[in-house]
């Protein structure tokens, strides 16, 4: 029974800290598209430029977490989090320092999707050694905490810049500076669980790859990651350009979407358990692609709000639940979670990116047209996944 106490008070240790570095991880990767109007408007940049520049972001994410599968192999689990982690804190070093180069931008966005990706793998595979349903309330509360430091970026984003206007944004850059060294000092002395041996990549549990409900799981996260980086890294920039709200209401939509999206992860670790991950995901996916419609084609503030609104409600437990649904064949393993967020965030890269060549050469209504495709792609995956669990022996 004491063994019992002491795991359980070592596993409560680990969460803690996991949610606090990936609140710092949301803090952190999240208000890099509330910068993009600040950028714009200090270096001069165009639609294309500031899409790749959130590109390079994805970009950086989808390495790190491709190679996070196999740091921990060659060099531990703590070490390999801290040499992905770093690279947040040296971007906002850059921001902060007004330094407006470039090549020293891309690399610096490059380096926030560096640092996001290792975060995201590292506390994903954390929560998965979790015991059964407390994995399952872990993770809804994991991207809980990290909508609770998205919401929070732009809030204070808002306040320094209308305390400080020239150079309010370098002011927050500064300030995650020091919240990523926080992360960085928990990373340095939290618990860990058992891993495996530091063989190589030969080492690596594969088994994973043969299971059919891995990649219904992979496909969905693709299309929602899609979605999701292209509504946060463009929001702003479309409320602002298309004139249905004004510059400072622009600002703030970003915290009431990650505000409602807390809300709505909060509700979805309290229902865990209650209502199948099947039913929740259809709720979700249909949700989310009629309230964008409505964001999207209203022209009223009080109905585009409504429609966002909804999206961040709808949106809240769809990443969780995915990941959760398609990585019951991957507890604890590095790989099979590197690969499953690998694979979701293909997508992050292109969509923003074309979002920007696309509002470049049509506009910035027409470019986010594209999002509500994307929301129809998800809404048919998790109806092909759902049908396909619920018959399995109807396909091989």
């Amino acid at each position: 029974m004491r063994d019992m106490t002491l795991a359980e008070r070592r596993q409560n240790q680990l969460l803690y800290c996991v949610l606090f570095t990936f609140f710092v991880s949301g803090a952190a990767s999240q208000p890099l598209g509330s910068f993009i109007p600040f950028l714009r408007e200090t270096y001069g940049f165009s639609y294309d430029l500031s899409g790749m520049l959130l590109s390079c972001q994805s970009a950086g994410n989808l390495l790190s977490v491709l190679l996070a599968g196999f740091l921990p192999l060659w060099l531990g689990r703590r070490r390999a989090i801290l040499v992905t982690a770093v690279w947040m804190t040296v971007a906002y070093l850059v921001f902060a320092a007004g330094l407006g180069a470039t090549p020293l931008l891309v690399a610096a966005f490059l380096m926030t999707g560096i640092a996001r990706g290792g975060n995201s793998n590292f506390s994903n595979t954390m929560i998965s050694t979790l015991p059964g349903e407390k994995a399952a309330q872990g993770y809804n509360l994991l991207h809980g905490c990290f909508a609770v430091g998205a919401l929070l970026s732009p809030l204070l984003l808002v306040f320094f810049t209308g305390r400080w206007p020239g150079g309010g944004w370098r002011v927050m850059a500064g300030l995650l500076c020091a919240l990523c060294l926080c992360q960085l000092a928990v990373y340095a002395k939290m618990p860990l669980p058992a891993e495996p041996d530091c063989q190589g990549a030969r080492a690596a549990d594969k088994s994973f790859l043969k299971v059919k409900q891995f990649w219904l799981g992979s496909a969905m996260l693709l299309f929602y990651i899609s979605a999701e980086y292209a509504i946060v890294g463009w929001l702003v920039t479309y409320f602002q350009d298309t004139g249905i709200l004004d510059a400072s209401r622009s600002q703030l939509m970003n915290s009431l979407l990650w505000l409602v999206i807390f809300i709505g992860r909060m509700i979805g670790a309290a229902v865990t358990g209650k209502v199948s991950r099947s039913r929740l995901l259809l709720v979700d996916g249909a949700g989310f692609f009629l309230s964008f419609l409505l964001m999207f084609l209203s022209r009223t503030p009080g109905l585009v709000v409504l429609g966002l609104i909804g999206v961040g409600l709808f949106m809240a437990t769809i990443y969780p639940t995915a990941f959760a649904f398609g990585s019951d064949c991957i507890r604890g393993n590095d790989l099979g979670c590197s690969v499953m967020i690998f694979t979701g965030s293909v997508g992050g890269i292109v969509t923003p990116a074309l979002v920007g060549l696309v509002a470049e050469r049509a506009g910035i209504q027409a470019g986010m047209g594209m999002v509500a495709g994307l929301t129809a792609l998800l809404l048919t995956s998790i109806v092909l996944s759902v049908v396909s669990v619920n018959h399995p022996r109807q396909t091989n």
